[in-house]
């Protein structure tokens, strides 16, 4: 299988990168600074940025084959790697990003899209534990799990309107620090993240293998279309 990563330099960008190479696909990886990705064989790596329309077009059309799917793993710029670091991207940059690369996968007849959503985005908040729930509301963090939700919001309607096959992956609190921790076995908490408990967490190494291992199989990878899956070890 042929795969288009956005977001691809980022912590689980990168890991998402070294688990689709393992399994033998091969992949297009745009992103802004070429140097942020090591060569490695399968890994055609495109500069742009997602918030180019064109760079977009050229990062699909510059593509060995025809990707087969997209996966995108983006996350709001801050100042610091804190999550409670201000943003200082585009309160909408997610979701923006999400209306070109609909429109422009559309028009290359792609119709397969894996994103990195978050546990606490939309139907979920209410199976976070309620000091969690305030975060999402009064601190930073807010402006990142807002931008989440409209791109869900966008998916969800190209999905309806122009029959694309998506999976939105609702990560638990992110785990592992800079190298991603091991891969542990991954357990899906439905789609709401239903008797999630106080604190659950996953290393971005399994969320990695997961999407890989799971979303991406032609077989598993069906039961997971039009769904939140959220992911805990």
């Amino acid at each position: 299988m042929h795969l288009l990563i956005i977001g691809g330099s980022g912590r689980t960008g990168k890991l998402l990168i070294e688990a689709a190479l393992q399994a033998q696909h091969t992949i297009t990886a745009l992103v802004r600074n070429p140097t942020s990705l090591p060569p490695a064989p399968g890994l055609s790596i495109i500069q742009g940025s997602p918030e180019n329309p064109t760079d977009i077009s050229t990062a699909i059309s510059s593509s060995p084959s025809k990707p087969d799917a997209v996966i995108v793993s983006l996350a709001s710029l801050r100042k610091t790697d804190s999550p409670f670091s201000p943003a200082v991207s585009s309160p909408i940059f997610m979701t923006d990003v999400h209306v070109l690369l609909l429109a422009e996968i559309k028009k290359h007849g792609i119709s397969r899209l894996i994103t990195i959503s978050a546990f606490g985005v939309g139907d979920s908040l209410p199976s976070l534990i309620w000091p969690m729930r305030m975060m999402m509301n009064k601190s930073p963090m807010a402006v990142g799990f807002k931008d989440h939700a409209g791109v869900e919001e966008v998916v969800r309607k190209a999905g309806k309107e122009d029959n694309l096959s998506w999976t939105l992956i609702r990560p638990c609190m992110l785990a592992g620090g800079e190298d991603g921790g091991e891969e542990l076995p991954v357990k899906v908490l439905g789609e709401k993240g239903e008797g999630a408990g106080c604190m659950p967490s996953v290393t971005r190494r399994s969320v990695a293998a997961w999407v890989v291992g799971v979303a991406l199989d032609e077989v598993k990878g069906q039961e997971w279309i039009g769904k939140t899956p959220v992911l805990a070890n």
